[in-house]
């Protein structure tokens, strides 16, 4: 039985971030499995569009990298995605997914970075565990897509829980998309009256297209904070550079 690792992204354009995230995460999953199969996989299509433009590189789809896998002989395919929690993206990789499934004898899916109970308490020590020397006294913001999906929505409710009660109540998350945007983290933090230093840090594997509403610009999360009077610290890496996270993330595969 021939074995095959494929890591799947929303994927990127710039070369840095490719090497730094995307190739060093394959990297590493080579190193603990040697003589395997370890092919990538774009789930954005423009991303994927831009790049055969700009260096002729062709990262395949989901569905495209499977059917090469098992054409190339791999039986027994392994998935990992870069995705957090398992919202409309990671649902539509899973049915790509799905859909390929009898190419394979065996196909498994690593979970998200956040879904079942255990993955909240062990998240949110990781964002301790990183981030409580930058935060200080101040507050954390964690930036995330998110979603106008239910099951999203809950995940990160259940999130800023677990990771607010390490920070002694000082830590939020706030969603460029449903309802738990900015809005709604500075109207709670006024009502406690938060003042001072909040340390902003992108709650994804790459900080990707997220860096255009992180800082710089108008409208941004710094700009909003300043506005309002706090002091904002960006903090412009994604996950993907931090052991806390990357272990945690190879957890997931090793119990696929």
């Amino acid at each position: 039985m021939k074995k095959g690792f494929l890591v799947v992204s929303r994927g990127s354009v710039d070369e840095d971030i490719r090497e730094k995230y995307l190739k060093e995460l394959e990297l590493i999953i080579s190193e603990r499995f040697e003589d395997t199969m370890i092919k990538a996989a774009y789930t954005d299509d423009k991303v994927r569009r831009e790049l055969r433009e700009k260096t002729g590189e062709k990262v395949p789809s989901v569905k495209a990298a499977m059917l090469s896998m098992s054409e190339e002989g791999v039986t027994e395919l392994t998935v990992l995605s870069t995705h957090v929690v398992s919202g409309y993206d990671y649902r539509q990789m899973s049915e790509d997914i799905s859909s390929c499934g009898t190419l394979f004898q065996r196909v498994r899916v690593a979970r998200p970075l956040v879904e079942i109970e255990q993955d909240f308490d062990l998240a949110s020590r990781a964002v301790h565990s990183v981030f409580k020397d930058k935060v200080g006294d101040g507050c954390l913001i964690l930036m995330a897509r998110g979603a106008d999906d239910p099951d999203t929505e809950e995940t990160m409710e259940k999130l800023e829980e677990a990771i607010s009660a390490r920070f002694d109540g000082r830590a939020y998350i706030a969603t460029l998309n449903g309802s738990r945007g900015l809005t709604r983290v500075l109207m709670d933090m006024k009502k406690q009256g938060r003042s001072g230093k909040v340390v902003v840090v992108p709650f994804s594997f790459i900080l990707g297209e997220l860096r255009d509403h992180l800082c710089g610009g108008e409208n941004s999360f710094e700009d909003r904070l300043m506005n309002q009077g706090y002091e904002p610290v960006i903090v412009e890496d994604g996950l993907g550079l931090y052991d806390a996270f990357l272990r945690l993330y190879l957890k997931h595969l090793y119990e696929a």
